[in-house]
């Protein structure tokens, strides 16, 4: 077994190794010559809990292509907008019923920011939006650093309304833990240093938390585990304190790779509050060229997922370049390149995850749905290149 097992890593590690480098792609996102099964994760119906699409037919259809060819029976566009732009993509998520479910934004410009009726302001886009048919709020980014705190009296009205109108809100409070400290040889960084440039990250999460004390019937996801994949006991704090606190595993899935016996356990603790994502994006600049290129590149980006959570495959390589694995395996446009082992979590946990528990939040229902050309995550021409 153990022989069976090195060869395995080997021939995954070689796959990786010798695959071409991709530039189609600024995220870095890993193509199918990157990754393939040795054997086939077990299919489910699954709904990705973050994704942005853009108001295009498109980036729709594309998205579409995706869904049917990697086994998602529903993604929730994190990237809705509000006002005419929420009409747009709530006129093409209607072409492609039971796929999508659609969050809306809120439009605040200039000195908009600095008004005393900024949460009445908000409130009121909010109520709008819902009318309209949005199912959330969000993803919310950045918006601590940059325009307003968290906790500003100022959004009282909008933190309110949420909880009125029962719609969550998808919540991206801070980022992975390196990008405050400098970047050296045991610290490198896909991103820009954080370090000096605004609220440390504890004082977001903080800053999160205190919202969280004051509204106990907010509903909220907490994009990417808010990034506590190396602060675990205070993730396990927020799930006993804030029955209302979720989260969801886009962008993390990686970074967990480094603690897996760690996320197993989270998952087997508070597997009814953890959502499936991806953070897989359908904008112009990741869509363009050829359709059967694009869809290949996001079923192999899908298909790492489901290898990390399902089964317990070796070296298979992050979804995103840049981000942490367990197995540093070299260079890529600029981007360090990580592998990590599958974790392999039980039936029961994996359909929590995967559908299970969106489909209580959100008020569908999934199961039992299959794929309309069936699944299939062969990728035999990465094996020719061995």
């Amino acid at each position: 077994m153990g022989a069976l097992l090195l060869v395995s890593a080997l021939i995954a590690f070689a796959a990786i190794s010798s695959a071409r480098v991709s530039k189609w792609n600024d995220q870095g996102m890993i193509t199918p010559d990157k990754v393939f099964a040795l054997a086939p994760p077990k299919p489910y119906p699954v709904i990705d809990v973050h994704t942005h699409l853009e108001p295009t037919p498109r980036a729709y259809d594309i998205a579409v292509r995706v869904m049917d060819a990697a086994g998602i029976a529903m993604s929730v566009n994190l990237s809705g907008a509000s006002g005419k732009d929420l009409d747009k993509h709530l006129a093409l998520a209607a072409r492609y019923p039971r796929r999508f479910i659609t969050f809306c934004g809120v439009s605040i410009k200039g000195r908009q920011w600095k008004a005393r009726d900024l949460g009445e302001e908000i409130a009121r886009s909010l109520q709008q939006s819902h009318k309209q048919g949005a199912a959330g709020f969000g993803e919310i980014v950045n918006w601590d650093s940059r325009r307003i705190a968290w906790d500003d009296p100022r959004l009282e009205p909008m933190w309110s309304k949420l909880e009125d109108l029962r719609m969550p809100i998808n919540w991206h409070v801070g980022e992975p833990s390196r990008r405050w400290r400098p970047e050296g040889p045991f610290n490198t960084l896909e991103a820009p240093s954080l370090l000096g440039k605004g609220p440390l990250k504890m004082e977001l999460l903080n800053r999160q938390e205190r919202v969280l004390e004051r509204h106990p019937k907010l509903i909220v996801i907490a994009a990417h585990t808010n990034f506590l994949v190396d602060m675990l006991p205070p993730m396990v704090y927020r799930f006993e304190k804030y029955p209302n606190y979720h989260v969801d595993l886009c962008a993390a899935f990686e970074e967990f790779g480094r603690v897996p016996e760690e996320f197993t356990d989270i998952c087997r603790m508070y597997g009814d509050r953890i959502f499936y994502g991806t953070d897989a994006v359908y904008w112009k600049d990741h869509i363009k060229g050829d359709k059967a290129a694009r869809v290949a590149h996001y079923k192999a980006f899908y298909l790492a997922h489901f290898l990390f959570l399902g089964t317990g495959q070796r070296m298979i390589p992050v979804p995103f370049s840049g981000n942490y694995g367990r197995y540093f395996i070299g260079w890529e446009n600029g981007f360090t390149r990580y592998a990590h082992d599958g974790v392999s979590l039980s039936d029961s946990i994996l359909r929590k995850i995967y559908y299970r528990n969106a489909e209580k939040l959100f008020g569908v229902k999934v199961e039992g749905r299959k794929s309309p050309k069936g699944l299939s995550f062969e990728t035999p021409f990465a094996v020719r290149k061995l």
